[in-house]
């Protein structure tokens, strides 16, 4: 009985770990995504709101990004903006950055220590021809990993920014994401309504890639059903 308990809590915690890798990815997939800058930007007219042209305001991005990959060392560059060169991003958007890129790496180290291990997981099962548990896996993912995110769908629906700020509060240890919209570029590069589209859309690759799962998972144990008739 113990035995039984221990296996289905391990499972329990493998899916889990499953769902982190695939939001994670999700995550990532839009974040250094470039024409969804493009189109949010045009969305938003923020092109005629900062009076900067499109091809500087995607090579900024496109550094920013660079810097968000580890690629890049600092934010330290100028644009024209009405017709005036100026540093892109304000000495506080800059520090804020840093705490941002911090987010990124340790999101991606845990992304890829979780997918080497599935690789290996995964591997075996094949190996050993252990489908049911494949199968378990892959279902128990698209089931636990689903619920929570209703419930975020719910609740940002209900209120965007409250649980926006809540998510800074838990995710930062300083108030260097509250911006100045008269000093800070940020802020106005990414409005809230550019953060409530990125998160639909992580939500929407996330559940797609979760229905994929149940799906394979059903798929596997029907197979298996037909095998031993």
């Amino acid at each position: 009985m113990l035995q039984k308990i221990l296996k289905n809590s391990f499972y329990v915690l493998l899916a889990l770990f499953l769902s982190l890798f695939i939001l994670l990815t999700a995550t990532e997939l839009i974040a250094f995504n470039m024409s969804y800058y493009d189109s949010q930007y045009e969305k938003n007219n923020i092109y005629g709101k900062l009076g900067i042209k499109q091809e500087d305001l995607m090579e900024s991005t496109e550094k920013l990004l660079n810097y968000l990959k580890d690629k890049r060392k600092d934010l330290d560059f100028k644009v024209a903006i009405r017709g005036e060169e100026q540093e892109f991003l304000s000495p506080r958007d800059k520090l804020h950055m840093v705490d941002v890129k911090n987010l990124f790496v340790i999101g991606r180290n845990i992304r890829n220590g979780i997918f080497i291990f599935f690789l290996c997981l995964i591997g075996i099962l094949i190996f050993k021809k252990s489908e049911s548990n494949l199968s378990k896996l892959f279902l128990l993912s698209s089931i636990l990993g689903t619920l929570p995110i209703i419930v975020l769908i719910m609740l940002i629906n209900i209120d965007f920014y409250k649980y926006f700020t809540i998510f800074h509060e838990i995710f930062f240890n300083n108030d260097l994401w509250l911006l100045d919209p008269k000093v800070d570029r940020l802020v106005n590069i990414f409005p809230e309504t550019f953060f409530y589209d990125v998160a639909l859309r992580i939500i929407i690759y996330y559940l797609t890639v979760q229905a994929v799962l149940f799906i394979l998972g059903l798929t596997i144990n029907i197979r298996r059903k037909l095998n031993r008739q």
